[in-house]
Parts: C-alpha cells; structure tokens; sequence
C-alpha cells in the first residue's frame, strides 16, 4: 500500500512539472549592430549530417556601403558601414570561417586601420572599433559579387551595363569607379575584367 502510494504521488508531480522544452538546435543566433539585426543560423554539429559540403551557408554580397549576408532562405541582413567590429567581424565568419589574419596597418591613406582577412581575398577595415571598408583581391579565387552580380571577372562590358563608370589611368592601373564602389581593370577593352574591388576606407597603396 506505502509502495502504491508514493508511485502515484511521483506521477502526480511529473504530470504537474509539464514536459521540459529542449532547445532548438535550428533557431537562430540574432546579432544587434548598428541599426540593423544580423541573423546568422546555428552551425550545424558535424556529426549530425552526412557531408557537410551540402549544408547550406551564408553567402556574402559586396555593396557600396558595406557587405549583404544572403542566408540560406534567401533572406538578406546587411552589415553596413559603422557596424562595430565584433558584429561585421562574426557576421562574416559565419559565411567565410573565422579570419585568416587580423592586425593593425599604420600606413594606410586613410590613416591607421586595423582589418581582419579573410579566405577567398576578403578583407575587412576598421577604424575606432567601427566597421568602415572592405577590399577584395582577385588573386584569392573569391567568388564574390554585388547584388547586379558585378565581381571578380567581370568585364568592362558587364560593369557598364550594370552602372554608369568613371574609368581613368592611376598609379595602380585602370582604375574605375561606379558611385562609391571602385575597382581595378586589367585593360580598358570591352572584355576587360575586373581584378580588384573595394568601397569605404582601405589600406590600397597608391
């Protein structure tokens, strides 16, 4: 009867506590950067899948202002210009892995910038802690675009089709720019391409 008795209060308990809710490994992992919410989806645990080459991850968009994370619903956050640091910084990782190299260049025209490197040429610049340029090198095999789909490899004929194009001769070459995005050509021919991009401060040598 005593054995009864407490089996049946222990039920009475667990039936009163309610299922635990367990967390969902899918939700995501919401970021604040300046005025604009950064939604990166959880990693997902290496041994949970099968290959992980067929995950979806987020890709990254080059843009006048700054970057564009493209998650894998097709959804876009952008990491616009005067996003602190460690926000640009993990919003990026999350697309490209975390930095190759980071440090601080005092020789930069722009003054002295600190940036962090990333796999496929991207670099990132920052001055004060703030986000404020990014440079893509085409050497690194980056396939990276803007949202018209102008990037490493396209060619005079496709960047003008796209946006109106100022080009002239510098000291680092054919030097164009299309508002506030610039870029290197490798002739000034129709099917000259694009061999380097950035916008915003940068270290670029001249």
């Amino acid at each position: 009867m005593t054995r009864g008795l407490h089996a049946g209060f222990a039920l009475a308990l667990l039936a009163g506590c309610g299922p635990v809710e367990e967390p969902d490994a899918n939700k995501s992992i919401v970021f604040q950067g300046n005025a604009d919410e950064l939604i990166v989806p959880k990693p997902v645990p290496e041994t949970n899948i099968a290959n992980m080459a067929e995950v979806a991850e987020p890709a990254v968009n080059l843009a006048p202002d700054g970057l564009g994370l493209v998650l894998p619903t097709g959804a876009t956050r952008h990491v616009t210009f005067g996003a602190q640091r460690d926000v640009a910084t993990r919003a990026i990782a999350a697309a490209l892995g975390s930095p190759i190299e980071e440090g601080d260049n005092q020789e930069c025209g722009a003054g002295a910038l600190s940036f962090a490197s990333f796999r496929g040429g991207l670099g990132l610049y920052f001055d004060d802690g703030k986000f404020v340029g990014w440079n893509l090198d085409g050497r690194d095999g980056g396939r990276f675009a803007t949202a018209a789909g102008i990037g490493i490899g396209s060619t005079r004929k496709q960047l003008e089709s796209a946006t109106a194009v100022k080009i002239e001769d510098s000291t680092l070459g054919i030097e164009f720019s299309a508002g506030d995005l610039s870029g290197l050509l490798s002739s000034r021919d129709p099917d000259g391409e694009i061999t380097n991009l950035w916008a915003g401060a940068t270290c670029i040598a001249r």
